[in-house]
């Protein structure tokens, strides 16, 4: 069997992967630490053969995005109670036993929005009912906030909802229960508004409020349709590029054994994100 030597591997897995920033990120990362890493992009198309392959070959973490985070969930060999709780995971580590496994979506969520307000008492409305959605909720209920949940899909919505027992909002009754109580964050989690789809406007002009903080977890572009109409109403804007680095910075945290990264090589890390995205 093959196992590396002189650097450590690092990965992120998915299918298609070849448009993930996270190799730009994670090496800037390692580079700055002084660490003999390497993080590279797979994609893989059997992904409980591939995890097998690269646990023997001792990768020591992975990334893992679409459409993976579920079946990376069922084959992990631990997980803990946040992951059993989203039913997905995002993040592995390599151990004797098998691959570990988390999810730090949640957490990259919170440390986004949390650079511009506390998440306890607010009251915010989740749109959308995937996974990135599953770990938004999860993470702002975890943090105390008054969760509600809307979706094109009544069914998809409400199920999640059910799942988490927090309201779900018809999309077409939005408008009335926000002018009956103004939402104080605003997290969209739908793939509305990401390079090369169809554009769809989720809300009306007027459901924006000054002082509203609004993210978008789609980060290319970087300035979404849905961010600059939040924008133009006054809101506070969190590009999805501020979740995609707290989710990877928790990731580089885990795998390290560390509490918590230098706030030197997290800017270092933002940098690279956004070097990378002006490119496109």
């Amino acid at each position: 069997m093959i196992h590396p030597r002189q650097k450590d591997l690092f990965a992120v897995i998915g299918n298609p992967v070849a448009h993930s920033l996270s190799p730009v990120m994670m090496q800037e990362a390692f580079d700055t630490l002084g660490l003999p890493a390497l993080y590279v992009a797979l994609e893989s198309d059997s992904l409980a053969e591939d995890l097998d392959t690269l646990w023997k070959m001792r990768l020591r973490g992975l990334s893992v995005t679409l459409p993976h985070k579920e079946a990376a969930y069922s084959h992990s060999a631990s997980k803990d109670e946040t992951a059993a709780a989203i039913g997905a995971v995002n993040t592995l580590r390599w151990h004797i036993s098998g691959w570990e496994a988390r999810n730090t979506d949640w957490i990259g969520s919170n440390r986004a929005l949390e650079t511009f307000c506390t998440l306890k008492g607010k009251r915010a409305l989740v749109l959308g009912a995937g996974g990135a959605a599953r770990a938004v909720v999860y993470g702002l209920l975890h943090a105390g906030a008054s969760v509600h949940i809307t979706n094109r899909s009544v069914e998809r919505g409400e199920t999640l909802a059910g799942l988490f027992a927090c309201d779900f909002i018809p999309l077409h009754e939005l408008e009335r229960v926000r002018r009956e109580r103004p939402f104080e964050i605003v997290i969209q989690c739908t793939s509305t508004g990401l390079v090369g789809t169809e554009k769809v406007q989720l809300v009306s002009d007027s459901f924006f409020q000054p002082g509203m903080v609004v993210m978008d977890t789609v980060y290319r572009p970087l300035w979404t349709d849905f961010l600059a109409q939040a924008k133009r109403a006054g809101s506070l804007t969190v590009p999805g590029l501020e979740m995609l680095l707290h989710q990877g910075v928790a990731q580089l945290e885990w795998w390290l054994g560390i509490d918590s990264l230098d706030t030197r090589v997290i800017q270092v890390m933002r940098n690279a994100l956004i070097r990378a995205s002006s490119h496109e």
